[in-house]
């Protein structure tokens, strides 16, 4: 493309004699770079052709970085000599006492910060305002969130409900109840068993591995027994339901001696219509009965009320020395024995929560996936799920049912009307 700032040039010149022969339109580009060169010179520091040669030239005696560089590549120091070569920025704080330091009436001088400075450094430590007022709130390490709180009211909304304080739970200051049937409680870092290491012994794994061997062909026979029930009662519906289709129920032959001509001889015959006075005495009658029976409905309905309440009192009487002497028996056996043998705990029958407990996983090995070396020891096993799993046979965590596809919330979506509700002005 054309410069077209550059003046138009004509190149084909045949003779310079003559008027018309000087034109204005002559070539002045290489004039036009040659200025322009200049320019850039002396916008750069200045015309190199004016220039000496010490401006324009230098004896370098440092060396390239470039090349000093590639050589530290290529030999890198070791990493304790990079630990050591590390220095801090922050000069080290001083802790000998100076002349300047000390007052006249020989204290130590404090620095003056102003209290602006002072709320802005707080504000950068401490997270703002907001974890001022939390500690402000608080007042001291023993603050109790549950402590009921005098709030100011406010007489201009003395018609709206009040808020209701929270409420201590009543399981927050008892002691967990371990899910061990026979009460023990259970350390939360439990010893694994001697059948459980990398590299057991001999007469451990086998104890081990047939203790799992027997439980799985216990839960073998009981699946066998349900499909087997289960099979029986499907052939017995079978069975009841080719019976009902082929041939006639027992009902049905009940009724074969009846006709409907015995029905119409067994008729009674239909009662005159009762008087005025006689249906007013019945009525103030079945009024009668049914007050009588109104009352004797609350009487008893009294009577289980008190009952009730009898009954809810003397069952947290009971309650409260259960929890009494559970607790005598947890700490007594802590005291008695604090051993862990790493074998499976025999559960409660009610246990902690609707849900049952999640089964233990399986930590045993075969035969020819022992390892005799702890290179090629497979790393089995999740630290959080037995620590979790702990924690519910502790009776600290309730046992919840997991729900994969939970019930999300619905929305309605609707189309708003207001663009259709327009006026002529």
């Amino acid at each position: 493309m054309a410069d077209t700032e550059a003046a138009p040039a004509q190149y084909k010149q045949p003779s310079r004699k003559g008027k018309k022969a000087w034109r204005k339109n002559v070539d002045v580009t290489q004039i036009q770079s040659g200025l322009e060169d200049v320019r850039g010179q002396i916008i750069s520091g200045g015309v190199i052709a004016e220039k000496t040669s010490d401006q324009l030239f230098a004896v370098d005696i440092i060396g390239s970085t470039e090349i000093q560089k590639s050589v530290a590549k290529r030999h890198k120091p070791l990493k304790v000599d990079q630990i050591l070569a590390q220095r801090s920025a922050v000069p080290a704080v001083d802790t000998r006492k100076r002349l300047s330091d000390i007052a006249d009436d020989g204290k130590r001088k404090k620095a003056k910060v102003s209290g602006k400075e002072y709320d802005r450094l707080r504000a950068i430590a401490y997270g703002g305002e907001q974890v001022k007022k939390d500690l402000i709130q608080s007042g001291n390490a023993e603050f109790d969130p549950w402590a009921v709180q005098e709030v100011k009211k406010d007489p201009r909304f003395t018609f709206l409900e009040e808020k209701k304080s929270k409420v201590e739970p009543i399981t927050l200051k008892r002691a967990p109840i371990s899910q061990a049937k026979d009460g023990k409680p259970i350390p939360s870092v439990r010893k694994p068993a001697g059948g459980k290491s990398y590299n057991p012994l001999l007469e451990d794994w086998q104890n081990e591995f047939s203790r799992e061997c027997d439980k799985a062909v216990e839960l073998e026979k009981k699946r066998l027994q349900e499909a087997r029930e289960e099979a029986e009662r499907m052939e017995r519906a079978a069975v009841e339901s080719e019976s009902d289709s082929g041939e006639e129920s027992v009902w049905e032959s009940e009724w074969e001696g009846f006709s409907e001509n015995e029905d119409n001889e067994n008729k009674k015959k239909r009662p005159e219509r009762k008087s005025l006075t006689q249906r007013n005495k019945i009525k103030r009658r079945k009024e009668a009965e049914r007050k009588a029976t109104h009352d004797k409905k609350m009487k008893a309905k009294e009577q289980q009320v008190q009952e009730i309440k009898r009954l809810a009192k003397s069952v947290d009487e009971k309650e409260k020395a259960r929890a009494i002497i559970q607790q005598a028996l947890a700490l007594k056996n802590a005291e008695l024995s604090t051993e862990d043998d790493g074998e499976e705990v025999e559960l409660r029958k009610k246990q902690f929560g609707k849900a049952p407990l999640m089964e233990a996983p399986l930590e045993v090995v075969l035969p020819d996936e022992l390892r005799d070396s702890l290179r090629l020891l497979k790393p089995e096993g999740n630290l959080l799920k037995d620590r979790f799993r702990n924690m519910m046979l502790q009776g600290k965590v309730e046992a919840r049912r997991q729900i994969p596809y939970a019930k999300q919330k619905k929305y309605t979506v609707s189309e708003k009307w207001s663009y259709k509700d327009w006026k002529l002005k």
